[in-house]
């Protein structure tokens, strides 16, 4: 089974669809406080939906990602035994056998029947039951988070999808050791393969704590001065490198870059609005510094 809906691919021209994005995306404005996109959810609804087959099929790999990240959250909400939101479970990107799968109150018997779901299209999940059994809730988003990127860097080629995908290996891995250091855990970390930094790399900087190598890859991959490792600054780094690399490739009128900038600006808004939300007024000089701009 497949992780995207089979709705009906659209009709409207390439060209037509990325103009429009083009607009869209040169209506986002980070650093105001006022409101021009629907929610992110909503966003890649809308768009989704109007792609025409060759865009689906261009851009499969990053919405097969998209596709799993809401599966991953549904089922955190299933194996804490916890109602996920509507968002969730009406959510117009995934199957709608996979929504009424993961809707199911057992949790082993979701899992046993997800992996027969998916295992012939997503080799990747094959073994899930067996991790759920022996590693839970964490090692079973780990198989399929960790897989879906690898799975996709597998069919994407040497384009901007293949660069967006191989960046979300790197940042999620430089996060997941500096999680381990936070933590303090002596166990190597699950790492993820197929990123522009080796695996054999990452692991001797883990092993080393060599925070200062760490700091050096995170400033080389965001383009700017990442002034300490905390956790907040490490991933805003991150994220500010991604949205240099979709900036720049989105410069392309005719590229596939308009479609994942416009995506994923429409997230970093998102994310602005909620620190504006929870962030008081009087903290200003805080929002300056976390605002992903």
């Amino acid at each position: 089974m497949q992780l995207l809906a089979t709705t009906q691919p659209a009709e409207l021209p390439t060209d037509a669809l990325l103009a429009r994005l083009r607009c869209r995306r040169a209506a986002i404005d980070l650093a105001s406080d006022r409101t021009t996109e629907a929610p992110p959810g909503e966003v890649i609804a809308w768009v989704y939906r109007r792609l025409n087959r060759q865009l689906r099929k261009r851009l499969g790999p990053f919405l097969d990602l998209l596709a799993m990240r809401n599966l991953v959250l549904a089922l955190r909400y299933l194996l804490a035994e916890q109602e996920p939101p509507v968002s969730l479970r009406q959510d117009a990107l995934l199957a709608k056998p996979l929504q009424k799968l993961i809707m199911a109150p057992d949790a082993e018997a979701t899992i046993v029947r997800l992996e027969s779901a998916l295992v012939e299209d997503y080799p990747f999940v094959d073994g899930l039951t067996i991790t759920w059994r022996s590693h839970g809730p964490g090692g079973v988003e780990q198989q399929l988070a960790s897989g879906i990127l690898q799975h996709g860097l597998n069919r994407s080629g040497k384009g901007i999808v293949s660069r967006t995908l191989s960046y979300l290996v790197d940042m999620r891995n430089c996060l997941v050791i500096k999680k381990y250091w936070r933590w303090q855990v002596n166990q190597a970390p699950h790492l993820t393969a197929k990123g522009s930094i080796s695996v054999e790399r990452l692991i001797r900087i883990w092993a080393t704590r060599d925070e200062d190598r760490l700091a050096s890859l995170v400033r080389k991959m965001g383009g700017l001065p990442t002034r300490n490792l905390e956790a907040v600054n490490l991933e805003q780094g991150l994220i500010n490198g991604l949205t240099r690399l979709l900036r720049e490739a989105g410069r392309d009128p005719l590229g596939l870059a308009v479609v994942i900038e416009y995506l994923w600006k429409t997230q970093l808004a998102a994310h602005n609005r909620l620190l504006r939300n929870i962030l008081a007024d009087d903290r200003q000089e805080l929002l300056e510094e976390v605002l992903l701009l």
